[in-house]
């Protein structure tokens, strides 16, 4: 009986397990087999909808808060968005570093950090205050008597304190010595002011650099001057959020309105600050001051100068939206031209929802396309004009023509050639889809484009061997005690050189190390003979010379501890960098339409 007793209860069990975990169904089993998809990750942590949209909005209010009066615009919130997101991935980044290198806060940590470091901002709050100066006592009492402030205050060093621990960390990595402290030192305290000849060989007259003549330098340095790498380039397919005609035409029946009322005779600039959404403008009158020819779009300049003076034109369709114009006065007329002063009523017309979701169609049908029949084919089907990106380096942080858009870079980084994109936004709010048309570890800069570049390179340094034979000609000629009153009489720049150090600029030149190596190598009084480099030649004089007193600086430990400082931040700076560049993001957030 007891047997049987038994096999019930384990019956039971079986059976409450059962509708246990049949209810789960209820309770997220359809969850865990069908997991909610993830906005991003950062390394395998997950980013979800719900803290993206927590952070953007945290910007928003900050923004707004800032920005009291100013309202936010679409490339405003599309700049904020993406701040938030990248706020996201760095706090992610942080908090994974702080895991590795076991940096642990205790509470007596926190307790002691909020005592003994208030932040600056909370110091210069007067009610901490006494006579004027940061008054501790004070705010130690707020800290002890004030349950909000204490928890506000524990939150803001809660947060900070480990990155600050891990910073310290890294930077007592940096391995910065008492010889690296002086090398840098040296660095700024090694410096000459004086004059130099600049024998500006732009003065030189040379043959033509012929055709053949970049070809054979192109040739000959090829493997070492233009292999580059690793990189990628793409065919795109740009879709601008722009209004349709119907989107124009809605607006229109408005235009014509406030145009009708200002032709019967009603006060214009009333009409602009009601009506008008130029903010430039319509708080006065909507006047857009004084302006001549090619200041204006071509439609608006058309107008404007057809009108008399006191004449107000029809509305004028531009990419800005409608304008009603009036020709206030014609107030001068130049060699180049007349210029009037005029004033204009702007409603803007901006894409309906309706025209954005077929935007958003068309670039979604793209893909589909260009897969079917190539990208070239798809763009002429779309009324659209395919796109070539020039090779981007995989290290380059933006797309020329595009800009910062992460998800396309990891996509050209890491996508097989011929692979399509999905459908991205990027920063100006436009969609964008490409095919990867190269991805290589090496290749060549295209002569073609460099051409120009190569040309240039050789016109400079056939200038510089040309100047250089007349610079060898006039230190022959002149006594070294004459050579600068010489110069001025020759035509040749004498040129100031203040306080001029290793990696510094050569006035009119740029970074010289030919020229710096001589210059440092004078004393005060001493001039150098010709100095000839690859920038060009020279005739050097010192007038002063401030050398490094390494025993000054041995004692001098404010000065040690702030060049420390700075190597340690260069130091960390680099680290940090190393991080975000090593980091596997996923960025899904076109997948949400965002």
């Amino acid at each position: 009986m007891l047997e049987n007793l038994r096999k019930k209860q384990k019956i039971v069990i079986y059976f409450i397990a059962a509708i246990f975990i049949l209810g789960m169904g209820a309770m997220g089993l359809v969850e865990l087999l069908t997991p909610k998809p993830y906005l991003g990750k950062v390394n395998g942590t997950k980013i979800t909808l719900e803290m993206y949209q927590q952070k953007i909005q945290e910007m928003y209010n900050r923004y707004a808060e800032m920005y009291k009066d100013q309202p936010m615009d679409d490339n405003t919130r599309k700049s904020i968005e993406n701040q938030a997101w990248q706020s996201l991935v760095d706090d992610i980044l942080w908090q994974q570093q702080i895991k590795k290198h076991k940096i642990k806060v205790t509470d007596d940590d926190i307790l002691t950090e909020m005592q003994n470091n208030p932040p600056q901002e909370l110091m210069q709050n007067e009610s901490l205050q006494t006579n004027g100066r940061f008054d501790k006592s004070k705010y130690l009492s707020a800290l002890k008597n004030n349950p909000e402030f204490f928890v506000m205050m524990e939150d803001y060093v809660r947060g900070y304190l480990p990155r600050q621990i891990l910073q310290e960390k890294i930077k007592a990595k940096s391995g910065v010595t008492i010889d690296s402290l002086k090398n840098e030192y040296a660095k700024e305290n090694d410096t000459v002011t004086g004059k130099f000849v600049w024998f500006d060989y732009n003065l030189a007259t040379v043959s033509e650099v012929t055709d053949a003549d970049i070809k054979a330098y192109y040739t000959k340095n090829k493997e070492t001057e233009f292999k580059k790498g690793p990189a990628s380039r793409i065919k795109y397919l740009v879709f601008e959020e722009k209004p349709s005609d119907k989107d124009f035409n809605a607006v229109k029946k408005a235009a014509d309105n406030i145009y009708n009322r200002a032709i019967k005779g009603e006060n214009f600039a009333a009409l602009a600050a009601e009506f008008s959404e130029d903010p430039g403008s319509k708080d006065n009158g909507g006047s857009l001051g004084v302006f001549g020819k090619g200041q204006m779009v071509p439609e608006f300049e058309t107008a404007v100068f057809g009108l008399p003076v006191g004449g107000i034109s029809k509305p004028v369709k531009t990419s800005f939206g409608w304008h009603i114009i009036r020709c206030d006065s014609i107030s001068a007329v130049t060699p180049e031209g007349p210029k009037v002063k005029a004033s204009h009523v702007l409603l803007k017309v901006d894409a309906s929802e309706e025209t954005k979701a077929s935007i958003v169609a068309d670039a979604d049908k793209a893909g589909k396309l260009i897969k079917k029949k190539g990208i070239d084919k798809a763009a002429k089907e779309l009324k659209l004009e395919a796109q070539d990106s020039d090779w981007v380096p995989h290290d380059q942080d933006y797309i020329p023509g595009i800009g910062n858009l992460a998800p396309l870079q990891e996509f050209m980084r890491k996508g097989k050639e011929k692979a399509i994109s999905e459908v991205l936004t990027d920063q100006q709010n436009r969609k964008i889809i490409a095919l990867l048309t190269d991805n290589k570890k090496t290749y060549y800069e295209d002569f073609e484009k460099i051409k120009l570049r190569i040309k240039y390179q050789l016109e400079k340094e056939k200038k510089i061997a040309a100047m250089k034979v007349k610079a060898d000609a006039f230190a022959a000629k002149y006594p070294s005690g004459e050579y600068f009153t010489a110069a001025i009489k020759e035509g040749y720049k004498v040129v100031d050189l203040p306080l001029h150090k290793k990696g510094g600029n050569v006035p009119n030149v740029g970074v010289s190390e030919g020229f710096t190596t001589a210059a440092l190598k004078l004393e005060a009084g001493q001039s150098s003979g010709l100095v000839n480099t690859k920038e060009g030649s020279f005739i050097i004089s010192a007038s002063e010379r401030v050398k490094p007193d390494f025993n000054a600086f041995t004692k001098d430990k404010a000065a040690q501890e702030t060049i420390k400082k700075r190597l340690e931040d260069a130091s960390w700076n680099r680290w940090y960098d190393a991080l975000k560049k090593e980091a596997k993001i996923v960025d899904n957030r076109t997948k949400f339409g965002m």
